[in-house]
């Protein structure tokens, strides 16, 4: 087949797409296709022999340099450009914002191209976070509870929102943009003051216009990736001090993978159930990540789904397709099948 993948884009995730994007393609050119790159950025299309990358920051972007990229007419170029118009499907690398939340895939759908992924509806559902956690908990999933406080939140308000989940969730809790991943612009805050809780709501608003406040949940880390309806085996993540965020995930060493997770069978496959539940709740399709924490009581509490997973050396998934016997290039294989 004759594929374009879109990887990079102008998103503070853009440096792990960019890795995640051109492994993808290199599987897919070992199975036998011909893979063009294309950023949506910089409307810069290449051979995989032409693409360079380098590892990805242990460090994450500043507002300022994901500002650097242009969000506007370059992407929608690059979208309907001869690239994507001779290709007989498109190969999602992106993630986060845009490229994860439905916009992307809304001129996909117009252009009447297969891509991979969930479709615009499901993506732009699952990338707000706190919309999402509303239609799982009306399903009976288990999730943290959360308050949300807007860009454009008066000082009174935030004020109040800072009594009020103080007095519901207590210490630690954690605030973090609504609509992005890899743990950018994330605090767990461990001080009550309301000045490290509005520093820690600044922070997050350079990444969104909204900021998710939610209970911790003091645990084990664990996320399932359903695959085209089918469930591989659980990863638990642990890290080399600290907690899981951007440094941790994408510096080697920082993190371990334990896949089979270390679990009873009954609460593995009650998780599975869960995570397969929440999967179709939301409508996903292809391949997506849901994250979950684990209470020593054994209560687990979903928090938040990943439609387009990271494909990087030191991604979940990749993992758990190991664990199901799956190499990375049927891995890919598998994604690209499911393309519509």
């Amino acid at each position: 087949m004759k594929l374009c993948v879109l990887l990079g884009g102008p998103s503070a995730e853009r440096e792990v797409s960019l890795i995640s994007g051109s492994a993808m393609a290199r599987a897919l050119v070992s199975n036998g296709h011909d893979v063009t790159l294309l950023d949506p950025a910089t409307g810069r299309a290449m051979r995989l022999e032409d693409f360079q990358a380098d590892p990805p920051s242990t460090e994450p972007p500043t507002s300022e340099q994901v500002g650097n990229f242009s969000q506007g007419n370059i992407v929608l170029e690059s979208l309907m450009s001869s690239t994507i118009a001779e290709s007989d499907a498109i190969v999602l690398g992106l993630h986060g914002v845009p490229g994860e939340d439905g916009i992307i895939q809304s001129v996909l759908e117009l252009l009447g191209k297969p891509y991979t992924g969930s479709d615009s509806r499901t993506s732009a559902i699952c990338i707000d976070k706190h919309y999402t956690k509303i239609i799982l908990k009306d399903a009976g999933i288990a999730v943290p509870r959360g308050a949300i406080v807007a860009l454009d939140t008066n000082q009174q308000d935030r004020h109040a929102a800072y009594e009020l989940t103080k007095a519901e969730f207590g210490f630690p809790m954690v605030v973090k943009p609504n609509d992005q991943g890899s743990t950018v612009g994330l605090t767990i805050l461990h001080d009550p003051a309301e000045d490290a809780f509005n520093k820690a709501i600044d922070l997050a608003l350079l990444y969104s216009p909204k900021a998710l406040i939610e209970e911790f949940i003091a645990g084990r880390e664990l996320t399932v990736a359903v695959l085209d309806g089918e469930v591989l085996p659980i990863v638990e993540i642990t890290t080399n001090g600290g907690f899981y965020d951007y440094f941790h995930k994408y510096t080697t060493g920082m993190s371990f993978h334990a896949c089979p997770a270390d679990l009873p069978s009954e609460l593995t496959a009650a998780i599975q159930a869960d995570a397969l539940r929440a999967f179709h709740v939301v409508g996903c399709r292809g391949c997506a990540r849901i994250d979950y924490r684990l209470r020593p009581d054994g209560k687990f509490f979903c928090l938040e789904i990943n439609t387009l997973p990271g494909m990087t050396s030191t991604s979940l998934v990749p993992d758990a397709a190991k664990a199901a016997g799956m190499s990375f290039e049927d891995l890919c294989e598998k994604i690209l099948r499911t393309a519509a």
